[in-house]
């Protein structure tokens, strides 16, 4: 018989034996052995732990109760205990979960649930078994209770409802869920997990989530929505419509033309043209622009109120976003200049004028007066008017309209008339350039009369314009007359239409090549002039109102009239003129 120090490992008891005293006497020794047989006896039923491993029962498809038995503790100090636990079989001192449920061990039942398993998968099958073993440690080592086993249920899905549904909607999902903890289960829509509300055996509540994003134009914006439980994933349904929704904008106040971002949850990055619009008050506006991170639209130019609300239709369903929006109107500071010509134009200064006004130039309205006219230009704080053409003589009010605020300016603009001061030279043959001084609208043309015959006139500054006697004017004392379309004014003085004169010329002979000085008056640079030496017309080198310089041609010899020609008039010399060799 043997007794002695126990040790454990895994599923053996090793027993080390002491070394035993022999004695001499046959009869002390017969009773030293039956003592010390009856003492091990005694001594290896307080040694010796002993556990068994009772059930496993499954709560659900990722949770299980464990159940063991401790029949003894034994002899020496218990330092932990528990279960091991895993998918397969093999559960030891180095494989499976440790569950320790701390050292206070005592003989008898003891229990624990395990959650949030994760079921092992394959390509083709998942493993649903759960294994399960109860230990003992002490500082001699660890003993197990045997493995035991559960199949652990499998979710069955059987419907969604209903089948579309935007942010913070609520979703069932019917089916065999084996579970009341929401922990236990997650639900997907597109890779989104919704917060799960309401957890049964026969049905998960959920609520759809934001964020989900649904970028192919063809998709119409369907999804598909999975179940996960115990590590594995249920398809749901691979056809839920999201629906998108709108739930604020900024900047609640802005300035025509501004451009207003509408947020909003699961905003899809493609619409059908007719799935979406948006309004401010009762006027509907273009989309600029959209994208799974908002809608972007204008405030628009006529924008009916100072304060609307902003309303988006999408798919049919209207929402009125929170807070009305509210116009910040522009203000007119100054004009300048103050005064002018009709047909002039002057500039506005101020604030808040729409920087999209080449886009909406029609829903603009300055009034000179009572006459609206036509902006040229538009800045944020500047724009050009145009003084009406037609507008009479005086000072006018002038106001500015963008979208439903009027604004008068509190200068007023003077309109001046148009005038003709002097006028040189005085006379002046046809073609003779004539000045014009006067009041005048700068980088004009014009129609200047020279009596009642009509030429063309070009006013390089507001004081000046620039023309010429026109062919056909009558000789004399004429009146010069300006107009435009809108206007006709007429200069005080008289200016005179000079025929031309020849009244000399020198040198009376020359060589071929030399040069012949005419004089006279009335003449003109711009006119058509011909010179001839008898027959044969030669080079003109300069003109001015009294003189003419010509070359004497080469191929004339003699004595001969020196013809001048110009705007129609024939002017012969009274005396010859001498070609010398």
């Amino acid at each position: 018989m043997a007794c002695g120090l126990v040790m454990y490992s895994k599923d053996s008891v090793i027993v080390t034996y002491m070394k035993l005293y022999i004695f001499r006497s046959p009869f002390l020794l017969i009773i030293f052995s039956f003592l010390l047989l009856q003492g091990c006896e005694k001594e290896d039923e307080q040694i010796h732990p002993e556990i068994k491993t009772m059930q496993i029962t499954a709560l659900s498809p990722s949770s299980a109760t464990l159940e063991g038995n401790i029949i003894h503790t034994g002899k020496f100090p218990v330092l932990d205990f528990g279960f091991v636990y895993g998918l397969t079989p093999e559960l030891g001192e180095t494989m499976g979960t440790r569950l320790s449920l701390g050292k206070d061990a005592k003989p008898g039942t003891y229990k624990q649930d395990v959650k949030n398993l994760k079921i092992a998968s394959g390509y083709y099958t998942s493993n649903h078994n759960f294994y399960a073993r109860a230990y003992l440690t002490n500082e001699k080592g660890t003993v197990f209770g045997q493995v035991a086993s559960v199949t652990l249920p499998s979710p069955n899905i059987q419907s969604i409802v209903p089948n579309t549904g935007k942010a913070g909607d609520k979703i069932t999902i019917s089916g065999s869920f084996f579970t009341s903890d929401a922990t236990e289960v997650e639900v997907l829509f597109a890779n989104v997990a919704g917060k799960v509300i309401e957890v049964s055996p026969s049905k998960v509540v959920v609520e759809v989530p934001s964020g989900i994003t649904s970028s192919s134009y063809y998709d119409y914006r369907q999804v598909g929505v999975v179940l996960k439980m115990a590590g594995q994933t249920y398809n749901v349904t691979s056809t839920f419509k999201v629906n998108p929704s709108v739930t604020d904008f900024s900047p609640k106040s802005a300035t025509l033309g501004t451009v207003i971002t509408i947020k909003g949850n699961n905003l899809p990055g493609y619409y059908y043209y007719s799935n979406l619009r948006v309004s401010f008050g009762e006027v509907d506006v273009p989309i600029t622009s959209y994208s799974s991170t908002g809608i972007q639209v204008q405030v628009p130019h006529h924008i009916g109120a100072k304060k609307v609300p902003l309303s988006v239709i999408i798919d049919g369903v209207k929402t009125t976003l929170p807070g009305d929006f509210t116009v910040i109107p522009h203000t007119v500071t100054s004009i300048a200049p103050t005064s002018g010509l009709s047909g002039s134009y002057f500039s506005l200064t101020g604030d808040n004028f729409p920087s999209d006004f080449y886009y909406n130039y029609n829903q603009a309205v300055v009034t000179v007066g009572d006459i609206p006219t036509t902006i040229s230009y538009v800045s944020s704080g500047e724009m050009l008017v145009l003084v009406p053409f037609n507008l009479k003589e005086g000072n006018h009010k002038i106001k500015v309209a963008f979208g439903p605020t009027v604004i008068e300016a509190t200068q007023q603009f003077s309109v001046v008339a148009s005038s003709i001061t002097s006028f040189s030279p005085t006379s002046g043959g046809i073609g003779r350039e004539v000045i014009l001084k006067g009041n005048f609208l700068p980088d004009t043309y014009y129609i200047v009369n020279f009596g009642s015959v009509r030429i063309g006139g070009y006013s390089t500054s507001s004081s000046t314009i620039q023309t010429s006697v026109p062919q056909g004017a009558t000789l004399g004392a004429v009146k010069i007359s300006v107009e435009n379309d809108y206007t006709k004014i007429e200069a005080k003085d008289e200016f005179t239409v000079l025929a031309p004169t020849f009244t000399a010329f020198s040198p009376s002979s020359g060589v071929a090549g030399s040069v012949v000085t005419i004089t006279g008056s009335g003449f003109s640079a711009n006119a058509y002039t011909v010179v001839r030496f008898g027959t044969v017309s030669t080079n003109i080198l300069s003109i001015t109102d009294t003189t003419i310089k010509a070359v004497v041609p080469s191929n004339v010899t003699g004595a001969m009239k020196i013809t001048v020609l110009q705007n129609g008039q024939t002017m012969i010399s009274k005396d010859n003129f001498t070609v010398t060799n």
